[in-house]
């Protein structure tokens, strides 16, 4: 009988034994967690650059002069970021291929894929018969092409400022951000009218003459009439009806709106107002007893006389009872500060068209007997009222209480012998035109705006209405179920490019 083996030693051997066994099991283990650690690794840094890739490849859709060109600088700049995002041989990895394809996925949606696949290496799982493992990835980014409408000011205050030159800059660099080919972009001008100076089409940049040459030929003087001007840039985007596009307008503006666009009708009552600077009426800070306008009828009637009538037939307060004359569509702007109570207004008549653009936008083509006919002046003994409604249905009252006739004929209506109510009007007109704009749920346009500081400080841009205007998140009536904007400011003219930059960028981001 042998003798037993000491309790110690049998400890000893169980213990052996069962860290031998462990091995077994422990060092694949560990083996499979750190394949699987840089399997994930490689997995990471392969998926980062194939997003990378896409995102930089759906950015540069923004450059070239053609759909081929800028597809294939899409695809050379997506091969050059994957490359500089995963270099050769990372963490072993061999064989790197990656496959790029651009596609319109959707109505003017063009989307960019990129595919890449690497060999990874295995050091453990090979002793378990597995070799070099492949680790695919994806990435993809999409771009919508926009319509955008340019909405420029170029009022006198502009060039008084010296603003005019560095605004025209900034605008043409904001269009050399877009895609000459694919990208719509337009260009209205405004002082106290509007002129479509460059229709929107997508050949901005290859055009005779080119949208950027169009900016370059601005000039800048007149008023700033920016509730017709912006909705005629709605109204371009409507005639694209394009829904699939983006479909923006970028207003810019240096001051307050001060023009207003109507059919205004005739006065054709005896009332009290501020005098126009004629006919003894030299003070625009004294009220005076108006007789009606000298405006002639259809019939060829005025106020005071019927032909073969002498004017004593007729009398205040009602005149000739036969005498009708015809609205005049035109324009009415405040002279310098749009908030003085006091001072000139001025108007602007045209029999065929309100987008006249000359160099002091005096043009007045239908008096057919009134006095404003030889001088803009007279447009305030001439015009009864601002009615209640622009030339484009929209509401000139609203936003900012406007200034009213207290009595007389009639009393409750806008006045058009004060700046500061010619001002009012103004921006009631553009906050309604903006808010019927943003109410559209077809084409759904997106408004951005851009400020500019007065340095004189006299009539700086309403930062609250172009906020309301751009349905800014700042704005105090931000609607979040509505398109929203951006509000830039430019506190001087150096810092035009940057402000107009800011917005192409938003632009673009929102594109991606």
């Amino acid at each position: 009988m042998q003798p037993a083996m000491p309790d110690n030693l049998q400890q000893r051997g169980v213990a052996l034994l069962v860290f031998t066994l462990s091995l077994v099991l422990v060092i694949p283990t560990v083996g499979l967690a750190i394949d699987a650690g840089i399997l994930y690794a490689i997995r990471a840094k392969l998926s980062a650059a194939a997003d990378a890739a896409a995102l930089a490849a759906g950015r540069s859709l923004s450059v070239g002069l053609t759909l081929a060109e800028q597809e294939a600088s899409a695809v050379n700049r997506a091969r050059a970021f994957f490359h500089a995002n995963f270099p050769d041989g990372y963490l072993g990895s061999r064989n790197k291929r990656v496959s790029i394809q651009v596609a319109e996925t959707a109505y003017r949606t063009r989307t960019v894929t990129v595919e890449a696949a690497v060999d990874a290496p295995s050091y453990f799982m090979r002793l378990l018969g597995f070799g070099m493992v492949t680790v695919r990835a994806r990435g993809q980014a999409s771009r919508r092409d926009v319509n955008v409408m340019l909405v420029l000011d170029r009022s006198g205050s502009m060039a008084n400022s010296g603003a005019c030159e560095p605004m025209k800059a900034a605008a043409r660099q904001f269009v050399s951000q877009f895609a000459n080919g694919r990208d719509r972009l337009g260009l209205i001008t405004y002082g106290v009218t509007y002129l479509l100076a460059y229709p929107p089409q997508q050949n901005f940049k290859t055009s005779s003459p080119s949208l950027e040459q169009v900016i370059s030929q601005i000039t800048c003087s007149g008023g700033t009439g920016m509730a017709q001007a912006l909705w005629q840039a709605y109204q371009q985007l409507v005639a694209i009806n394009e829904p699939g596009a983006l479909n923006l307008i970028v207003l810019f503006t240096d001051g307050l709106p001060n023009g207003i666009t109507a059919s205004f009708p005739i006065k054709t009552k005896t009332d009290t107002r501020y005098g126009y600077g004629a006919d003894g009426y030299t003070s625009t800070s004294t009220l005076y007893s108006m007789e009606p306008s000298p405006c002639l009828d259809a019939d060829g009637d005025r106020y005071d006389r019927r032909p073969g009538q002498s004017s004593s037939t007729y009398g205040p307060p009602n005149w000739n009872p036969y005498w009708s004359p015809a609205n005049k569509v035109g324009a009415i702007a405040a002279v310098g500060n749009a908030t003085a109570s006091r001072g000139y207004t001025y108007g602007i008549f045209n029999t065929t068209a309100i987008s006249i653009n000359q160099p002091n936008e005096t043009a007045i083509a239908d008096h057919n007997g009134c006095r404003f006919a030889s001088s803009v002046a007279y447009v305030r003994r001439d015009i009864a009222y601002i009615p209640d409604y622009d030339l484009y249905g929209n509401p000139t009252r609203g936003y900012t209480p406007v200034e009213v006739f207290p009595s007389g004929p009639y009393a409750g209506k806008i006045r058009p012998d004060t700046p500061s109510s010619v001002g009012k009007a103004s921006r009631n007109a553009v906050d309604n035109a903006a808010q019927r704009i943003r109410d559209d749920d077809h084409i759904n346009p997106i408004i951005y705006t851009i400020g500019l500081g007065d340095p004189t400080g006299a009539d700086p841009p309403d930062e609250v209405l172009m906020r309301r205007i751009s349905n800014d998140p700042a704005s105090p009536i931000y609607d979040p179920t509505e398109p929203p904007g951006l509000y830039v400011f430019a506190p001087d003219k150096t810092q035009l490019n940057l402000a107009f930059a800011r917005v192409a960028s938003e632009i673009l981001r929102l594109a991606q």
